[in-house]
Parts: C-alpha cells; sequence; structure tokens
C-alpha cells in the first residue's frame, strides 16, 4: 500500500484553510455535549458510510477520503443509505489543483499523492463526480475524459475544523469533532499511518505515540464516521475514533481502525475538512 510523502501537519492545516473556510462560530458546537458513542453507520438503522474500497498498489488515499466524505454527505443529505459510489480514478486522473503555502505550491499528483481539499475543489469546478460505474478505478494514473461524464452530488464548499496557529490550533477532539462529525457527517482527515502497516484489530493506542506515529508528519488520508469507547482489564477506559481506510475490507476490523481519541493521535486532529453539498 502506497502512502503519499509526509508533509508538515501545520502546512496541511495552512494548505486547507488557503482555498477553503474555517469553521463559522465554532462556539455554537463546543456548546454541546457530544452523546457517549455515535456511528453513522447506523444511525436509526441506516448506514450513511459507504463500502470499503482498496485503493491497491496507488498512492490515491486522498481520493478515497474525498469520494467518502462527499458520498456520505449526499446519502446524509438524501435521507438515504450510501449506496452512491462516486469514481476517485475521476479525482486521480484529472484533479491538478494546488496548495500554495509559504512559496510552495504542492499539486494533486494522482498515484504520487494529493490532497482531499484540494480535490473537493476541483469536484465543486466540475459540478460533481461520475459514478464508480461510468469512470472505474484502475490503480493508475490516467488520463483525464471527465468533461463527457454524467457528474453527481456536487459539494457546494469545505470548511477546515483545524489550522496551524497557536490560536486555533489542532481540531478539538472532545466537543468540536464530535459534534461537527455528527450534525454535517464524516470528516476527511489526515494522519501518520506508520502505525497501520501493525494494527489487526481492537483500539489502536501506541506505547510511546510520538514515537510510533508523528502526529506533525501526515502521509495519509482516512474517513473519520464515529467515536465510541471500551474497557480494557489491562488498559481500562479506551475511549476512540471510528476510521474508515481504504485498504480493503481484508484490513484492520473489516476494513476499520479504531484509534484513541483524546490525545491527537498520530495526528488524526491536525488537518480535518468538512464538506457541505449544495
Amino acid at each position: 500500500m502506497y502512502l503519499n510523502t509526509p508533509i508538515p501537519a501545520d502546512f496541511a492545516a495552512q494548505s486547507c484553510l488557503a482555498k477553503g473556510v474555517s469553521l463559522p462560530n465554532p462556539e455554537r458546537f463546543m456548546a454541546t455535549q457530544p452523546p457517549a458513542a455515535f456511528d453513522w453507520r447506523n444511525v436509526n438503522g441506516k448506514s450513511y458510510v459507504s463500502e470499503v474500497k482498496d485503493q491497491g498498489q496507488c498512492g490515491s488515499c486522498w481520493t478515497f477520503s474525498t469520494t467518502g466524505a462527499i458520498e456520505s454527505a449526499y446519502a446524509i443529505s438524501k435521507n438515504t443509505t450510501a449506496t452512491l459510489l462516486l469514481s476517485e480514478q475521476a479525482i486521480v486522473d484529472c484533479s491538478q489543483n494546488c496548495s500554495n503555502v509559504d512559496g510552495q505550491s504542492v499539486c494533486n499528483q494522482g498515484c504520487d499523492g494529493g490532497w482531499p481539499w484540494a480535490a473537493v475543489t476541483d469536484v465543486i469546478r466540475w459540478g460533481g463526480l461520475p459514478t464508480e460505474d461510468d469512470y472505474p478505478y484502475t490503480a493508475t494514473d490516467g488520463s483525464c475524459v471527465l468533461p463527457g461524464k454524467k457528474v453527481n452530488a456536487a459539494p457546494a464548499s469545505y470548511t477546515c475544523l483545524s489550522g496551524p496557529d497557536q490560536q486555533k490550533g489542532p481540531a478539538d477532539e472532545a466537543k468540536l469533532m464530535p459534534n461537527v462529525l455528527m450534525s454535517s457527517g464524516p470528516l476527511s482527515i489526515a494522519l501518520d499511518a506508520t502505525m497501520f502497516q501493525f494494527y489487526y484489530s481492537g483500539v489502536m493506542s501506541p506505547f510511546f505515540p510520538n514515537w510510533e506515529c508523528d502526529p506533525t508528519s501526515l502521509d495519509h488520508a482516512v474517513l473519520l464516521i464515529g467515536w465510541g469507547s471500551e474497557t480494557s482489564m489491562i488498559w481500562g477506559e479506551q475511549p476512540y475514533w471510528i476510521v474508515k481506510n481504504s485498504w480493503g475490507s481484508d484490513w484492520g476490523e473489516s476494513g476499520y481502525v479504531r484509534m484513541y481519541r483524546g490525545e491527537g493521535l498520530c495526528g488524526l486532529n491536525a488537518a480535518v475538512m468538512s464538506v457541505a453539498l449544495k
């Protein structure tokens, strides 16, 4: 499985803010105490999360994080189960949007990595995405044929929950992230996925988190879909996030990982994006 080239967390946050908008009136989200558990895969008996996909040997995680967020946003807006599958390959082939920070320009580069927020900007400009069936995934860089394809589920905007400065900093895991997640839908996040190659099941909580995964160096984009907690006889109470990966359903817990919640593990709260549909 290919990861993106590691990028500094503050650079990622600045890049997200460069073209997106910061969260308006975050205090209104912080004022509410979130429930003990929430999962977009089961809300009143419906799943608003699309099926787990497999990026294969291509560094396209950023496209799966993007489509996952849009697929869920579409399902939530239509109050229907997430069966609309959008094309990652269209983003791989056609998204070349760049993020510019401190004079540096880093552009989306297909299987060589990219930025979910930059991809969303392109998808907004295109008016949506083709379906997976109309533009199938090949796990390779291809030629863009988007203009002739029918598009669906056009986003209206995206919002960055985190920022690089001391005042805003990483997104708050106690109230801001869960409340926005619950009210707006699954969140696109970036993190250091070093520990993912050793994960099988349970709550991922490294003994030395800053050694085993670096919260300031992000190399993978995934989708945050819920949270909960479990009690371990050894570790006691373990609050966790539920994260959807793009390495197939054979990886982890049927394609998902539960990550310790509340300590910014692996930088999961450093570059957080919410998508809004038209």
